[in-house]
């Protein structure tokens, strides 16, 4: 099934030992603990990008929307409410304070439909048209989980996080220092083997000389490539989990979030090379690999894990608030 997000919207593979690893991580307690009850907003102002119009809307239509536009409505109903708790997390903690992308949120809106700037949404008639008939046949679930993540946030250190999540990881999550050059403790790289499971998991992308020249300086016009196609990318540096940190593009420095965004990869683990022809971008996943991962936390459902393991073992040392 297509998976609208553009997270949107990453890795190394992380084959042995991962059932004892999980295994571990869930028996030694890695949780999330109760916190204090907070109340939270009831309405979110929603910026509809396409038309302009701005509708106020209750978390939980708002989630229905979100999940709708978000993550494979089909999923089990664990891993639908561990989602609803991160896009509702994700929603205020931009609301609060939009540190990892510069906001484009026009006066009188909260958020927007857009996922570059905040996450997608569908409404019913848009999720209608995108799902025809089966679009009844998800809501009760999707209701479900809309109600239950209305009604918790994900907090670190008495914050709400950046509940970032990505449909499916390369083996292991992503962090926050490659994508967005800045520290968050609670996204650190925990093992998601099964990922590997997930449809189209290696694809490539080609991109002619003339496209990548023209992106590049799109992106930084001061950029100066070399005369020889195949040293116009080197000393690409990955992170533990596999994740590209950094790579030379002539003679600039970018990080691996760039290139991610730059050329709209399937994900942010990639190697690329220069084929003779074209350049060849090979990615495994699916987005940037960073906190939860959809696909994962199906498989975790699948499993008997709750929508509270699935947080507690993809965020780390965070704990849930009730509102």
């Amino acid at each position: 099934m297509k998976n609208v997000a553009a997270i949107t919207l990453v890795f190394a593979l992380f084959l042995v030992g991962a059932p004892k690893l999980w295994q571990t991580a869930f028996e030694a307690g890695a949780l999330p603990v109760s916190a204090p009850t907070y109340n939270f907003p009831a309405t979110f102002r929603l910026l509809h990008t396409e038309t302009g119009a701005v509708s106020e809307l209750t978390a939980v239509d708002y989630l229905v929307g979100c999940l709708y536009a978000e993550i494979s409505p089909d999923y089990e109903l664990e891993a639908l409410k561990a989602q609803a708790v991160a896009a509702h997390t994700y929603a205020l903690r931009l609301i609060r304070n939009h540190e990892l992308y510069p906001s484009t949120k026009p006066e009188g809106a909260d958020l927007t439909d857009a996922p570059a700037d905040s996450q997608a949404y569908f409404t019913e008639e848009q999720a209608r048209d995108y799902y025809g008939s089966d679009y009844d046949k998800y809501y009760a679930n999707i209701r479900t989980a809309a109600e239950y993540g209305a009604k918790r946030m994900i907090l670190h250190e008495g914050k709400p996080i950046y509940a970032v999540y990505t449909a499916a990881t390369s083996g292991m999550t992503n962090t926050a220092d490659s994508l967005w050059n800045k520290s968050l403790p609670y996204l650190r790289s925990v093992g998601s083997a099964f990922d590997e499971g997930f449809p189209n998991f290696e694809a490539t992308k080609e991109i002619s000389v003339e496209q990548m020249r023209a992106a590049l300086l799109n992106y930084d016009r001061g950029i100066n490539m070399p005369v020889d196609y195949y040293l116009w990318f080197s000393q690409q540096k990955k992170n533990a989990a596999g994740y590209t940190e950094s790579i030379q593009a002539g003679d600039t420095v970018l990080s691996g979030g760039d290139l991610w965004r730059i050329f709209e990869l399937r994900s942010a683990d990639f190697d690329v090379a220069f084929d003779g022809t074209a350049f060849v971008f090979v990615t495994r996943g699916l987005g940037h690999g960073a906190g939860l991962s959809q696909y994962g936390a199906n498989v975790l459902a699948n499993r008997g894990k709750t929508a509270e393991d699935i947080l507690g073992y993809y965020y780390s040392g965070v704990e849930i608030a009730n509102g």
